[in-house]
């Protein structure tokens, strides 16, 4: 196995016992192998990740709603949190690319950094089972997992909607799509959220509505609102 990929296996914890599972999830769709890309286990990982921080939160705040819920959920698993994550461990170095791909894009973009990290999540699952891949998240997401009651607070559209109008004579954010990407069953999209034509941050999500809330989770982090 190759060196780049044994700091990884000790940033997240966990000793995969099929090396080539691990390698898979760290093989981004630039490279042609008979064994695949990581895409599938990206698939997977999103599940995985999404099932089971919602099981924690579930447990964790036993009085929160359902919006409550989805809130934290959303605030803890969207793109930006994920490719912060990546980096933290610094999955990028040990990404399997083409040298094509590399040579135009030397680092890899925070949507590579985000799938490969569900991949990875994937793969622990399939390796050591539901037990292995919640301990590798309760690694990965310690921080998020013991910040999560900051983000009952409110959904943050209405929490920036809020401020702007307050701050700027009654205007509201507008958010407007800069990408949609990926085949139907794992579309991605990319917003971006103006206040008064000026734009204050971008978001990315499985669907449009969650991009325009990353991107206000975002903005309210900008503008040292959170």
């Amino acid at each position: 196995m190759s060196d780049l990929f044994k700091p990884l296996q000790k940033q997240i914890g966990y000793t995969f016992k099929d090396s080539k599972l691990f390698q898979l999830a760290l093989t981004h769709p630039s490279i042609t192998k008979s064994t695949g890309s990581n895409q599938r286990l990206e698939f997977l990982g999103d599940a995985v990740l999404d099932l089971l921080i919602a099981a924690h939160l579930f447990k964790q705040f036993p009085e929160a709603d359902e919006g409550a819920l989805d809130r934290m959920r959303a605030g803890i698993v969207n793109g930006r949190a994920l490719s912060k994550i990546a980096h933290t461990i610094k999955l990028g170095n040990a990404l399997q690319v083409s040298e094509s791909q590399r040579r135009h894009h030397p680092k890899p973009s925070e949507a590579m950094l985000e799938d490969a990290l569900e991949a990875l999540i994937g793969a622990v699952y399939l390796d050591g089972g539901f037990s292995s891949a919640q301990n590798v998240i309760n690694t990965l997401f310690a921080k998020a997992l013991t910040d999560a009651h900051q983000l009952q607070a409110g959904n943050p559209k209405s929490r920036l909607q809020e401020w702007t109008q307050q701050q700027h004579q009654g205007h509201t954010p507008d958010y407007r799509q800069l990408e949609r990407e990926g085949p139907d069953h794992d579309r991605h999209y990319t917003c971006a959220v103006f206040i008064q034509e000026k734009e204050i941050a971008t978001g990315r999500g499985r669907s449009k509505k969650a991009a325009e809330s990353a991107a206000a989770q975002t903005a309210l982090e900008v503008l040292k609102l959170t």
